[in-house]
């Protein structure tokens, strides 16, 4: 056994949860490096390959819309992290549980969860949902506290650099009687839970009559990163099996292209019951990087010490 390890099992058990506000911090400060570091480590040991966004970015996830931070910290060291996103219509909030590798298995997690449970109960939530990498420590955690596994959902990478813009041309151009592509941008505000306020917010939609029957949204971060976001919605009822997720999808790699050369890789998570739908991401060039399964916590009639 290592020194390190030696180090680590020889800690105090005790473990110190605190509430944070990272709007006090700066961006970029010491202490939100330190929680950055935390999920890195995290992210990098339960899903292989994939990382937080940079340290300004992570702040402003962090500080955007109404949400609920703590720390959990052994001897001093921060080695947990714990995020509450709240709702401002519903009573379903989203949840991020991020422990260290080096220091699982010691109640963590547990004394984190424990903490949001209490929170969302505070402020009126019914359930919080949370999602973890399949197989990982994540999945083993959720089921021993008692969550309910409500789906799986396929995380895709595109590089769309290996997508020709005229294979895309054709797509675009394929005629859809009685349908109509429009293409629309926003930045995004505060509140968002999928984005950052400055963020650019491109739809594409598919429109029958003035009814949007299909559309896809790229969320595109500010400060020219070159990771965009990709949000689908099936066609409307009555309105499958016409090609119009293709039709829109193509248009939107399209557009992409156009006016975000930045923008190199688009990430999406697909249900993996829809099986349409990921097939005309895999025709587009989308590969599948992780699967994740998506939890719910009830919060009604569970008790503070669970």
């Amino acid at each position: 056994m290592t020194k390190a390890a030696d180090d680590v099992r020889s800690w105090p058990t005790r473990v110190r949860i605190t509430r944070v506000d990272p709007a006090a911090e700066e961006p970029d400060g010491p202490r939100v490096r330190v929680w950055h570091a935390v999920v890195a480590a995290s992210m990098a040991q339960d899903a292989p390959g994939t990382a937080p966004a940079a340290p300004g970015r992570f702040h402003a996830q962090l500080t955007a819309g109404e949400t609920v931070v703590w720390t959990a910290a052994r001897a001093g060291r921060v080695v947990g992290l714990a995020v509450l996103r709240l709702p401002s219509i519903t009573v379903t909030g989203r949840a991020q549980v991020h422990v260290h590798p080096a220091h699982r298995r010691r109640g963590v997690g547990d004394r984190l969860v424990t903490a949001l449970t209490a929170e969302a109960r505070a402020r009126g939530l019914h359930r919080v949902i949370a999602a973890v990498p399949v197989g990982g420590p994540g999945d083993a955690f959720c089921l021993r506290r008692g969550l309910t596994r409500l789906r799986t959902l396929h995380h895709l990478l595109l590089s769309l650099r290996q997508v020709h813009p005229g294979w895309l041309d054709e797509m675009v151009a394929v005629e859809h009687p009685g349908y109509r592509l429009t293409e629309t941008a926003r930045i995004a505000a505060p509140g968002r839970q999928d984005a950052v306020p400055g963020d650019v917010l491109l739809t594409v939609a598919a429109e029958h009559g003035r009814k949007v029957v299909g559309c896809t949204e790229v969320v595109v971060p500010t400060g020219r990163g070159p990771h965009a976001t990709q949000h689908d919605r099936p066609p409307a009822d009555g309105h499958h099996g016409l090609g119009l997720d293709l039709w829109v999808k193509a248009a939107m790699l399209r557009l992409l292209y156009d006016q975000y050369p930045q923008v190199t890789q688009i990430a999406t998570d697909n249900p993996g019951h829809d099986t349409a739908l990921l097939a005309v991401n895999r025709h587009l060039g989308f590969r599948l990087h992780h699967r994740i399964n998506e939890y719910r916590l009830d919060v009604t009639g569970s008790s503070a010490t669970d």
